[in-house]
């Protein structure tokens, strides 16, 4: 019985916990090669960042935070310990540790998110996000501010509360939004291979307009399809 809990011990995931005071509206930076990062915008003026690692990894040896001032916030998974600065670059990283972020921020901070294997999900942010992934999808919800996104492979999902300028690039990922009640949007699609609403596009681009198409919405593929919902009529 001792021999099994001891097992079940060395098999659980490591963990470790960290939160900082900010203005209430910081720039949260992320980065991570392999895992899941995940951004929840919530009350209050705090950062609060839980990491989790797999197979028993030291996840808080490979955990950079560093707060810089009360305005902004960094998140660095580094390739093994960050302590070894060749190894707190994602250049050379042959072999990163598995760590899943739940991070929590206040609702109208500023995001700039990066992975490289790892999906990423951010709900009630209401601040300007930068979002970039290789190999993972990105997933929006609750958006009110402008939206950078781009992946490789990852399919993207926004459905944002208040549309703003939005921005979004893909090779191979397939991109949908949904269009908040009312929202105006004037959407441009260049793709060499994909399809707008499940037709394929003239000379590789195509333009829409929903409502009074205030807010412009850009995006390009290069065999990603583009699919949008709206209540609006598109002219």
């Amino acid at each position: 019985m001792i021999s099994t809990l001891l097992l079940v011990l060395a098999a659980a995931p490591a963990s470790y916990t960290w939160s900082g005071e900010t203005t209430g509206t910081p720039e949260v930076n992320i980065s991570n090669v392999k895992g899941s990062i995940q951004v929840e915008g919530v009350e209050g003026k705090t950062v609060s960042v839980e990491a989790r690692g797999e197979d028993g990894a030291d996840v808080k040896s490979s955990l950079r935070i560093e707060k810089e001032g009360d305005g902004e916030v960094d998140i660095q998974v580094c390739c093994g310990p960050c302590s070894d600065s060749k190894k707190s670059s994602f250049n050379s990283c042959s072999n990163p540790p598995a760590v899943h972020l739940v991070v929590k921020v206040p609702r109208a901070a500023e995001l700039d998110v990066s992975a490289v294997a790892a999906p990423i999900k951010v709900s009630g942010v209401t601040g300007k996000q930068e979002l970039a992934a290789v190999d993972g999808d990105i997933s929006v919800r609750g958006s009110r501010g402008k939206l950078e996104v781009s992946t490789v492979n990852g399919q993207v999902d926004l459905l944002p509360d208040a549309l703003a300028r939005t921005e979004v690039s893909t090779v191979a990922g397939n991109v949908k939004l949904k269009l908040p009640r009312g929202a105006g949007a004037q959407v441009e699609y260049a793709s060499v291979g994909g399809k707008f609403n499940g037709r394929g596009v003239t000379l590789g681009s195509a333009e829409q307009r929903y409502g009074n198409g205030e807010n412009q919405v850009d995006v390009s593929t290069v065999s990603g399809a583009l699919d949008i919902q709206s209540e609006e009529v598109s002219k």
